[in-house]
């Protein structure tokens, strides 16, 4: 059986750009939220709905509100 990976996963590096976190906050937020992965040829792939919940749930613990 031929399977192809899912193209939409994101890797550890693409994590870093998106949140300006260091690698290794991204593996802490990935096993403290759960995040679902693949693995393809060594390189593991992270969920992109579970990135972006994690997310959602950090701004909001920001409180959302802006500096005047």
């Amino acid at each position: 059986m031929n399977r192809e990976p899912a193209t939409a996963g994101l890797t550890a590096d693409d994590i870093v750009g998106l949140l300006r976190v260091s690698k290794g906050s991204v593996y802490r937020y990935a096993h403290q939220y759960r995040w679902r992965r693949y693995t393809d040829a060594g390189r593991s792939y992270y969920h992109p709905d579970d990135v972006t919940a994690t997310l959602d749930q950090l701004d909001q613990g920001k409180g959302g509100s802006a500096s005047p």
